[in-house]
């Protein structure tokens, strides 16, 4: 398995679209806690995810939320 960042960006006015996007949404990230910068006004939310590729990562996001929504594949940098 691999790790990925998953990054979301929404317009202020898609807040709850992309909340109600979650309703009825299998996903292993559902009921989570992500980092989110909405309330200071940049409207992204951040996931860290296992997946076997790109878009496995992708699919664990409801469509509305993944069509906006950036994936790196990452792994952590030993610092001195």
């Amino acid at each position: 398995m691999r790790t990925f960042m998953l990054a979301h960006r929404h317009m202020p006015q898609e807040c709850r679209i992309a909340i109600a996007a979650w309703r009825g949404f299998e996903s292993p990230l559902a009921g989570g806690r992500p980092l989110g910068s909405c309330i200071s006004g940049c409207h992204g939310v951040w996931w860290i995810v296992r997946a076997s590729d790109l878009e496995a990562a992708l699919a664990q996001l409801p469509p509305y939320v993944a069509a906006r929504t950036v994936a790196e594949e990452v792994r952590e940098v030993p610092l001195p």
